[in-house]
């Protein structure tokens, strides 16, 4: 299906031509749908943890040890967040100011100044005539907005002026490593890049923060491709063959390239305002200290197996790996061999908030294609809900996935993991979309923390639902956890 033409055309992005074949096979499946044997709960795949300062106490006592870093995906711009906005701008009707109800752009033209970025509304003009003004400034000629990411958008109000959701970012690394040793990186659209680095000079010039800041965009080399009905590779105008954005799944190699021990990720938009912090930065302690905890205990079994793989040191490894991840080696013929192979893989600790209607992934056990169970965040799309056990497995969910990771990425000798090793192919998203009035199948990557970390050894850790606190809409940023303490 490649001609020379195409070959020239992928080769200057890095993509290879059997990983155009693997993306047509991926493309032409009849699903992507992974088996759901059950929902992850507390105290059967979700861990509830009573002894917080316990494990506090290990991450501010173990952690100077550990390189650490914070990883951020920032990229896209904050269209769907001013959605409503847009909609109104564009056609001011009564309908359009008053849909949503909290949400509405009724409601939050009623409160503006409650928001962090009202200051510098009001000093474009400080006498605005009408809401279709208003709602044109802070879209357009004013804030611009609708332009830019939601990392460099207004999110909090301090005596001291205002912060974006970038700076908050650096604020909570900053209590989460009070030594100040943590790095912090952030994937970014290449036409925002610019902007992160201005801002950054601006907030290192205004707060004296002096942390690893690092940026970097989403490869080139990770675009996708689309098939039309017919199976043929859609094409451009050019008769180029069309490559999309691979999803959020693509940032894995963004993260594989980073060099730390102990990498937090979380969403640029999930932050709270500073005079929330303390409990959000105490549960981000709580994941590091399981974690530190769990690489210990599995550096320990590594060690017994390497140096004296005796009969008790078999049989204890067996008990802790199954009380840890609800799996054993009984049944295994080289034992030692299969156990250290086992916990060779990246490790990820993730908290898991009760579910309470928002939109997003939740925990659950997996069935694997060789007949094993395993601890998967899954997103509602993987899954086939027209079968009836899939749907109450999906119904009997108690919790969802707030993007609250803490990773470790290196082995028990302290080699950096490829974590390309450790994705699950098929676990791809493939969505139906039209591209110049066609149909075309379009292909996403397994999801960062879905099939990208399929393979790692997982644990879900339950977390209060005040450490989540996500921007989706404009009128998020009116909630409580997003304003001053009165």
């Amino acid at each position: 299906m490649l001609n020379k033409k195409d070959i020239l055309f992928l080769n200057q992005y890095g993509i290879e031509q059997k990983t155009i074949q693997e993306q047509i096979e991926l493309l032409n499946k009849n699903d992507s749908f992974i088996e759901l044997s059950a929902p992850a709960i507390p105290e059967n795949g979700i861990k509830k943890i009573d002894n917080k300062d316990y494990y506090i106490n290990i991450f501010e006592q173990q952690s100077s040890k550990h390189k650490l870093c914070k990883f951020v995906p920032a990229s896209g711009a904050a269209t769907r967040m001013f959605k409503r906005l847009i909609s109104y701008q564009q056609n001011p009707t009564d309908e359009n100011y008053t849909e949503g109800n909290t949400f509405s752009v009724k409601s939050g033209f009623e409160n503006i100044e409650n928001f962090a970025f009202y200051d510098k509304l009001i000093s474009c003009k400080n006498n605005i005539s009408n809401h279709k003004e208003l709602s044109e400034m802070i879209l357009f000629s004013c804030l611009s907005y609708a332009g830019i990411p939601k990392g460099l958008i207004e999110f909090h109000n301090y005596p001291d002026g205002s912060r974006t959701a970038f700076e908050e970012h650096l604020h909570e690394a900053i209590e989460i490593d009070k030594i100040g040793k943590i790095d912090i990186h952030l994937t970014v659209s290449p036409e925002f890049l610019s902007g992160f680095k201005t801002k950054l000079k601006k907030i290192q010039t205004k707060t004296g923060i002096n942390l690893k800041i690092d940026f970097s965009v989403q490869e080139k080399s990770t675009d996708t491709i689309a098939l039309y009905d017919d199976g043929n590779i859609a094409r451009d105008n050019e008769d180029n063959i069309l490559l999309r954005p691979g999803g959020h799944g693509a940032l894995l190699q963004n993260l594989n390239k980073i060099d730390a021990d102990i990498v937090f990720v979380k969403n640029i938009d999930n932050l709270t305002h500073g005079d929330y912090l303390n409990e959000t930065v105490a549960y981000k302690k709580l994941l590091g200290g399981v974690l530190i905890e769990t690489v210990e205990e599995l550096q320990k079994i590594n060690s017994k197996l390497k140096n004296s793989p005796n009969e008790s040191a078999i049989e204890s490894s067996i008990a802790d790996i199954k009380k840890e991840f609800n799996v054993d080696f009984y049944n295994s013929k080289d034992k030692v061999k299969d156990i250290l192979a086992f916990i060779n893989r990246p490790i990820r600790v993730c908290g898991m908030v009760q579910n309470t209607g928002e939109p997003g992934g939740g925990p659950f056990w997996v069935k694997n294609s060789d007949g094993t169970i395993s601890l998967q965040i899954v997103e509602k799309a993987q899954i086939n809900l027209d079968l009836k056990d899939q749907q109450k497995h999906f119904k009997a969910a108690t919790h969802f996935n707030p993007v609250d990771l803490v990773c470790y990425l290196k082995n028990p000798e302290g080699e950096k993991f490829n974590l390309n090793n450790y994705v699950d192919k098929n676990a791809c998203f493939v969505s139906e979309k039209t591209y110049q009035g066609k149909n075309i199948r379009v292909l996403e990557h397994p999801g960062l923390w879905n099939g990208a970390m399929a393979d790692w050894l997982t644990i879900f850790v339950e977390v209060p639902l005040n450490t989540f606190n996500p921007v989706k809409e404009l009128n998020d940023l009116l909630r409580q956890m997003h304003q001053p303490k009165k």
